[in-house]
Parts: C-alpha cells; structure tokens; sequence
C-alpha cells in the first residue's frame, strides 16, 4: 500500500516542505518529486486536465518519492474517491468558508469509523487488490490527510473549529485571494491578513495542527517564528521565468 511522506513528518513533528506542479507534464512533476520535496501540489480548481493525465500527475509523485496533494472542490463524494484510489495521499480544500464543508470532505475521504467512504479495492491506493482488507481501510486512512485553505474572510470566525476537527491536518494560509476578500489585492504581508496568519498559527498550535502557506524559502524562518511547519517554497512555473530571465540577463551583461 502507499504510505505518506507527508504524514510521517508529522508524526515525526518535522517541517514539511512541498513544490508546487503548474504544468500538467508527468516528467516534469517526476523531476521535482525527485528533487527531494514532501509532497508536490496539484492544482484542479485553476485548471482542467484530463483525468487520465491526472493519474499520472499522482503517479509521477509517487515514482519520485513525494506524496500528491491534490487541490480540487469537490462536488461530491466522486470527486474525492477517485484521486484517492489513484493514489493522491492529499487532498487540498480550497475557499473554505465553514467547518461543515471539510467536515463534509472528511466523511468522504475516510472509512468507517472515522467517516463513511465506499470501498473499491482494486485500485493502486490498494495494492491492485492485493492488500488484505483490514490493513488496506486502516491504512488509507492513516495515510490519507486534508489540507483546508484559509482564504476566504469569512472563515475566519471559524479557525478554531477547523483547528479542531478530527480529520482536518493543515491549515494552508492563501495570502493571495486572502487580500483580494479583504478587499486589499496584493497586500499579502499587509496588517490585516498577518493578523490572520497569526490567529491560523495560534488555532494550530492549539489543537495539534500544522499551519502552512506558500513562502520564499528565505521567508521560512519568519513564518516557523508563528508556528508554521508547512511550507510550500516553488513552483515549476517559479523555476522556468527566473531561470529564463536569469539566463538572459547574464547572457546580456
């Protein structure tokens, strides 16, 4: 079966450190899960790809050593089984705005006793069938973890029930779209949305939860400070314009 890299620093209470995968190119998603990172985030709130090109996205994680993390708002319960079974040991919750919705996804994303999730054990999460019942349930929901977006204003109110919800391991700070509800767009270190971070920071110390967000890996360090210990630090898409833009400059010097 497939374990979580992801959930092994926690238990380990390790940084987890993850990429984000802008391109919807299996080779490339293999290259940086192989570069060393906890787990690689796929986005399908932003973009629409082929399910197909979706199982291999997770599987290239899994070929370079990092969990998927998949960021999708599901409909239904079919929209979390599938990247599931596929193999996807993540799921992100983007624009929440009340604790019934992760607690909605959780339902969906665990096996009894902790939720009511359908079995269908011939897939890869299961070893192709091969995994003895017993150990396939208790081990995909030990191995599985929700990661819910604190982007929305209205949330906010409710950081604390998130905190504490059975089922919910990350609070992933959005400090983008966080600005733009505030009504401040671009403002992502601005006085209201900091307050935020550090209200997310507090709920998940409070409650045992890791508190994530996207950073400069040099911003780190500031971010630990507030009780952060989930990081994302790049992207594919980071990588290409700055490499571009570097290589031209040095090229025109």
């Amino acid at each position: 079966m497939i374990t979580s890299v992801v959930r092994q620093k926690i238990a380990r209470s390790e940084d987890i450190v993850t990429a984000k995968a802008c391109y919807a190119d299996p080779e490339l998603v293999e290259l940086v899960a192989s570069a060393g990172y906890d787990a690689i985030w796929i986005c399908l709130e932003h973009k629409r790809v082929d399910p197909a090109v979706v199982y291999s996205l997770i599987q290239a994680c899994r070929l370079g050593g990092a969990d998927a993390l998949v960021r999708v708002k599901p409909a239904n319960h079919a929209d979390v089984l599938w990247l599931l079974e596929s193999g996807a040991r993540g799921l992100m919750l983007p624009r929440v705005r009340h604790p019934d919705e992760a607690r909605a996804v959780v339902d969906w994303m665990k096996f009894h006793p902790q939720g009511h999730r359908g079995a269908d054990v011939i897939h890869a999460d299961a070893a192709f069938g091969r995994a003895a019942l017993p150990d396939y349930l208790a081990g995909a929901n030990r191995e599985t973890f929700l990661v819910v977006q604190i982007e929305e204003p209205d949330v906010v109110p409710h950081l604390d029930a998130l905190a504490a919800l059975p089922g919910v391991d990350v609070l992933f700070v959005g400090p983008g779209d966080l600005s733009l509800g505030l009504g401040q767009p671009g403002a992502h270190a601005g006085p209201e949305v900091m307050q935020i971070v550090r209200a997310v920071g507090e709920a998940c110390r409070r409650h045992g939860k890791r508190a994530g967000i996207p950073c400069a890996a040099d911003q780190v360090a500031k971010y630990r400070a507030l009780g952060y210990s989930f990081f994302n630090v790049i992207s594919d898409y980071r990588c290409v314009v700055q490499g571009l833009k570097s290589a031209l400059a040095a090229a025109r010097t």
